[in-house]
């Protein structure tokens, strides 16, 4: 019995010094390097930067302050980020594994593989976001933020592929509820649209974005808008093909529409139940066409 009692003791005395070693002499560094590696290999117009990685048991990795950056912008970023493999994928062609942390008071999760032999060509993530707080999301600062200020809770889903001579796609549906739009550009003074709903459904292949379906639901108008975006390298001069249609209370238009030009904006527009919108020109200096 005793010598049993002190196997015992032993065994949990090794073990314990065993998870201490792994866990303090954890070679974060190292790992940190291999990460970032690892994913901009995977993506190759995607840089990330890490703080630091420690390990989380039983078999798992955590990352602290995830920053993601395209073309040098700063897209989005993560407090914290667990990340835990599917142990059986290590052996095998594809590594499966999953992914969950917290970003901007909400939760970001999901799943993500690729090909161990051939990363760059071969890779998937699904993606699911919950309760973000989108006022404070980089790359929608970065991309709007000249023109637009935007507030509420975002929820959505995202998936990224990449596949050989078929390039990179990314398709992303979600919503913005409880909101506020508020209009920067001098075109329109407008002022702040409070808004219960923003919907969209977006395909991005390669550099060109197609907006499926992008809807507003507001008390001060309705309305919906499709079309494409070509992304450029500086984003502000990425370009615009849009147009949808606009369901305006009466007094939606009455504090600007006097103030365009009537090839913009004509007189008999401003008092219409519908109103067709195009939208061309580039992010930074868009043009806008009612009829």
């Amino acid at each position: 019995m005793n010598r049993t009692r002190k196997f015992l003791l032993y065994f949990l005395y090794i073990f314990a010094v065993t998870v201490f070693c792994i866990y303090y002499l954890f070679p974060s560094d190292i790992v940190k390097n291999q990460v970032i590696s690892r994913f901009n290999t995977i993506n190759s117009d995607i840089d990330i930067t890490i703080d630091q990685v420690r390990l989380a048991f039983p078999i798992g990795l955590k990352l602290y302050n995830v920053k993601l950056y395209y073309n040098n912008n700063a897209l989005f970023k993560t407090e914290q980020m667990k990340v835990v493999p599917r142990f059986l994928s290590l052996f095998r062609s594809r590594v499966i594994f999953f992914f969950k942390g917290s970003a901007f008071d909400g939760i970001l999760e999901g799943r993500g593989e690729f090909a161990k032999n051939n990363p760059a060509q071969d890779a998937i993530v699904v993606g699911k976001l919950s309760g973000i707080n989108i006022k404070e999301v980089s790359a929608v600062k970065h991309f709007i933020g000249r023109h637009l200020n935007l507030t509420g809770i975002l929820e959505g889903d995202l998936t990224y592929s990449k596949g050989g001579k078929f390039g990179r796609d990314l398709e992303a549906k979600f919503v913005i509820s409880g909101g506020e739009l508020e209009l920067l550009m001098p075109v329109l003074k407008l002022g702040n649209v409070p808004f219960s709903k923003i919907e969209a459904d977006l395909k991005m292949k390669n550099q060109m974005v197609k907006v499926n379906r992008c809807i507003i639901e507001a008390d001060q108008l309705e309305g919906s808008i499709s079309g494409f975006v070509n992304l450029s390298e500086t984003p502000g001069q990425s370009r615009l093909r849009l147009s949808g249609v606009l369901k305006p209370n009466p007094e939606f238009f009455s504090k600007s529409a006097g103030d365009l030009p009537a090839n913009i904006m004509p007189k008999q527009v401003a008092g219409k139940s519908v109103v067709r919108i195009r939208i061309y020109g580039t992010l930074d200096e868009p043009r806008f066409f009612f009829n």
